[in-house]
């Protein structure tokens, strides 16, 4: 499964807005998803309601109504009732067949949103008085209630994290059983902050039980293989998982030493929590493939740059694709090299509050670019990458250079203190001197090549 578009009507600081995920074939066949989509903008301007948005509609109605029960807030215009619209694409390793008669791969749905105010929902102008979250009834709904959304279904993969996900902060007895996950825990972090993903200390402690109940259960034996290799990729440097031990304890090998995720860095701990997730629903999701991590599906991370380092803000975009080729990634950051790590072949979008509205652009060869360049584009929109304190003195620096010789004395003392800093900090390589052969070098190039 993969999403090819999502319409938000009336929601937040959406008034009406439709963003495709799909790009034109080079062979004139059907458009093709973009399998990387960042997500930029500054604070507030509607990245996370979109993901929030995303997920209602991966996770079905009932897990939804469970993720939102009350959607207050939600809606812009609490007079009229707001409207969230998905079109999925079926992959082949998607179960369920819609039309014996014909074959179709795409699926259109959507969902009323009401807020506090009396509205009519729907073709039967169904009157609401409190916020709400409603289904629009539909035969290809009802379908993808069955074959798409309900716990059990094979393949439909979606899941998302949110911007606190990680690790249990407590040290505990983990029992040695797992229950098949319900729809609504695939997206629970982005709607509750509180919520701890773990499932993957869980999920190792009872592959661990197993075994030693039965050394011949070759099954649990590949799930921890599989697992510990995924995780282990995502890690930098030599970092392994070492054992679990008889109490349930999950130590790591870190640097040569034996450390237990309690007291891992939260670096290490977002990535273990979101690695270890992510591929423990992926062998839910794909019990009978012989290979999880080339399932096809969608995933949402909201923040993927938090507590990362920028070493490994640089390398998670790549990782996470060169290990999952076939997952369709949504990911808000804040990160340049996040955003640049989606490659040449990302959807980089950037969300901008204009006239108390947003409005989305996409952004071009992001990948291409260094940081600072980046930073300083239209992805981002700095006006500088310096501190507020030092851009200053390079304004004052300029301003001064400009009228060098019809400065008051004063003027002098601190055009002499900027040009010392300017020489000395170099904030942007230094300026050649006024008056030096690289300054007249630098007079003479532009006067004759311009």
């Amino acid at each position: 499964m993969w999403v090819e578009s999502i319409n938000l009507t009336n929601i937040k600081c959406f008034r009406e807005q439709k963003i495709l995920f799909t790009r034109n074939s080079s062979t004139g066949h059907k458009a093709k998803p973009y399998s990387w989509i960042t997500l930029l903008g500054e604070n507030g301007v509607g990245k996370s309601t979109l993901i929030q948005a995303l997920a209602l509609l991966l996770a079905g109605p009932e897990a939804a109504k469970e993720l939102l029960p009350r959607p207050t807030g939600w809606v812009r215009v609490p007079s009229e009732p707001g409207k969230l619209s998905a079109v999925l694409h079926q992959a082949d390793t998607d179960a369920g067949v819609f039309d014996e008669s014909k074959v179709r791969k795409t699926f259109s749905y959507t969902y009323f949103v009401t807020g506090g105010i009396p509205v009519q929902v729907g073709k039967d102008k169904e009157t609401y008085t409190e916020p709400a979250l409603i289904e629009e009834p539909s035969k290809i709904l009802s379908w993808l209630r069955t074959n798409a959304f309900a716990s059990h279904s094979r393949g439909w993969f979606a899941v998302g994290y949110g911007a606190f996900r990680r690790l249990t902060r407590v040290n505990q007895v983990l029992i040695p059983s797992l229950e098949p996950a319900k729809r609504s825990s695939n997206f629970i972090t982005q709607f509750d902050e509180d919520s701890a993903l773990s499932s993957f200390e869980r999920w190792m402690v009872y592959l661990e039980f197993r075994i030693a109940k039965d050394a011949s259960d070759t099954k649990a034996k590949r799930m921890r293989e599989v697992g510990e290799a995924v995780i282990e990729r995502l890690l930098p440097g030599d970092a392994k998982i070492a054992e679990v031990t008889a109490d349930g304890l999950i130590q790591f090998t870190v640097n040569g030493q034996k450390v237990p995720t309690i007291s891992l860095s939260d670096g290490f701990r977002s990535v273990i929590a979101l690695a270890g997730d992510l591929i423990w629903r992926l062998l839910q999701a794909f019990p009978d493939l012989e290979d999880p991590t080339q399932a096809s599906g969608v995933v949402l991370i909201d923040e993927l740059d938090i507590h990362l380092h920028p070493s490994w803000q640089r390398q998670i975009a790549g990782w996470l694709r060169d290990i999952f080729p076939n997952l369709q990634f949504f990911v808000a950051t804040h990160s340049p090299l996040v955003a640049a790590g989606g490659g040449e072949n990302a959807l980089t979008l950037r969300l901008e509050l204009v006239g108390g509205e947003v409005e989305v652009k996409q952004i071009q060869n992001v990948s291409a670019y260094d940081s600072d360049y980046i930073l300083r584009s239209q992805a981002f929109g700095l006006e500088s990458t310096h501190s507020p304190a030092t851009q200053d003195k390079i304004n004052r620096y300029y301003e001064l250079r400009n009228k060098i010789n019809n400065l008051m004395e004063q003027e002098l003392k601190e055009y002499e203190q900027l040009r010392q800093f300017m020489k000395e900090a170099q904030p942007i390589g230094g300026p050649p001197e006024p008056g030096s052969l690289e300054a007249r070098t630098q007079a003479f190039l532009e006067a004759n090549l311009s």
